[in-house]
């Protein structure tokens, strides 16, 4: 894919953001900063505008496996996730305490180390964990595929732990007769957790992209002054591609999830994970001679009250800094940068008018034409992939033109904070 060649510029501009959208959102410009925002004087000007010309909901994550957290999740009807670990390659020798190396005949205590992130959990009640093998050679990525081997003839263990036992390290003993047998038939050990009970759970496992990846532990004997071997996660497959197959050796299959929100409305976060795009038509007298002192994406939230409706989800603007070469949405938001520290943040349950500040975003499109990089931005959760909290807003679409999205802009039209 070619960008723009003003891409470089871009990015130096950019990294001005802090410095002169500082100014850009204090309507009160007095002795902050006088150089970068001389006195306004005169009259601001303040427009509401039907200025989105694009909104849609888009993928947000590059794809299975890229998560940077493993999800297990039993919430009923509403919500169930497995997690899948890969350990494509297992050894076939140990070396004794005091002797040399021989093969494997035998496997004690073994057990896969997760590291648990504890403010994750839900739910007060005990959960069961199942392990499943898993090992296919249908297509890696066919989530159908998967979910399908999680059934009686592939069970191997499991596992109860009271609410208590929920600690930051989380060890899972799994079956030593089936590490063995995968051993010994030169197999790849590949299994799937279920969470299971008499009431709903979830809890969220560091992965191979948030830098714990879990790792398997076992003896080749019972003698216990041998040292444990250590086996780390890894596929093999699919063949061919290498980044693929690094993504596959720890990811989340989502079996159900709520239903999606209805074509004509905007969502972001959930899962899979979703962000939303904008792309707007502003007048050039605005962006070209004004100094925009505050911008506002007014939209209009829709209660989902599919899944904890009371929790929180902070969302945040980023400035999509693909050229106009780019023309896909979906890989347009994807290459996006900060324009705000600031995060929104909102209750998937709440209804109503909701602001987005986007001042920053109008420092960078002053610096260039709309025919090169396209005035657009993406709204993501902050915690992308992580959480399966959705929010969701009403669309350009939307039969009530109220509803609508809209741009609340103001500005003063006789100050120029050009850059050299």
């Amino acid at each position: 894919m070619k960008l723009s060649s003003n891409l470089p510029r871009l990015l130096l501009t950019a990294a001005l953001f802090a410095s002169v959208s500082s100014c850009s959102e204090n309507l009160d410009s007095s002795g902050a900063c006088p150089i970068l925002c001389p006195p306004l004087g005169g009259e601001i000007q303040t427009v509401t505008l039907d200025a989105v010309t694009i909104d849609t909901t888009v993928q947000s994550l590059s794809g299975l496996g890229t998560e940077p957290g493993l999800l297990l999740a039993n919430r009923g009807d509403t919500l169930d996730t497995r997690v899948i670990v890969r350990f494509d390659t297992l050894p076939d020798t140990f070396v004794p305490s005091g002797g040399t190396s021989q093969p494997i005949t035998s496997v004690d205590s073994a057990y896969i180390l997760f590291k648990l992130d504890t403010l994750s959990i839900k739910g007060a009640e005990p959960v069961t964990i199942e392990a499943y093998d898993v090992d296919t050679t249908a297509d890696d990525t066919t989530t159908a595929a998967v979910v399908a081997l999680f059934r009686p003839d592939r069970f191997m263990s499991s596992q109860t732990f009271a609410r208590a036992q929920l600690v930051d390290s989380l060890k899972y003993y799994i079956s030593d007769s089936a590490v063995l047998a995968k051993i010994q038939n030169h197999q790849r050990l590949r299994i799937g957790l279920r969470a299971t009970g008499i009431a709903s759970s979830q809890m969220r496992f560091f992965s191979t992209e948030g830098l714990v990846p879990p790792a398997m532990f076992f003896r080749a004997t019972p003698d216990t002054t041998t040292k444990p071997l250590t086996v780390e996660l890894q596929s093999k497959t699919p063949v061919g591609q290498s980044i693929l197959a690094l993504n596959l050796a720890d990811y989340t299959v989502v079996a159900k999830a709520p239903p999606a929100a209805p074509g004509s409305t905007l969502a972001a976060g959930g899962l899979p994970a979703r962000r939303i795009y904008f792309r707007f038509n502003i007048p050039s007298n605005i962006i070209d001679s004004s100094t925009v002192v505050r911008a506002t994406l007014l939209l209009n939230q829709i209660s989902n009250s599919a899944l904890d409706p009371t929790d929180t989800v902070s969302l945040v603007p980023q400035v999509v800094l693909a050229g106009r070469v780019v023309t896909d949405p979906e890989k347009a938001s994807q290459i996006i940068a900060s324009i705000s520290a600031d995060t929104l943040t909102l209750r998937p349950g709440d209804s109503g008018v909701t602001n987005v500040e986007l001042a920053r975003a109008f420092t960078l499109w002053r610096t260039t034409q709309p025919d090169t990089l396209p005035r657009a931005i993406v709204l993501r959760a902050v915690r992308e992939g992580l959480v399966p909290l959705e929010l969701r807003f009403s669309s350009s679409e939307d039969v009530n033109p109220a509803l609508r999205p809209k741009l609340r802009i103001s500005y003063h039209s006789s100050v120029r904070l050009g850059l050299p």
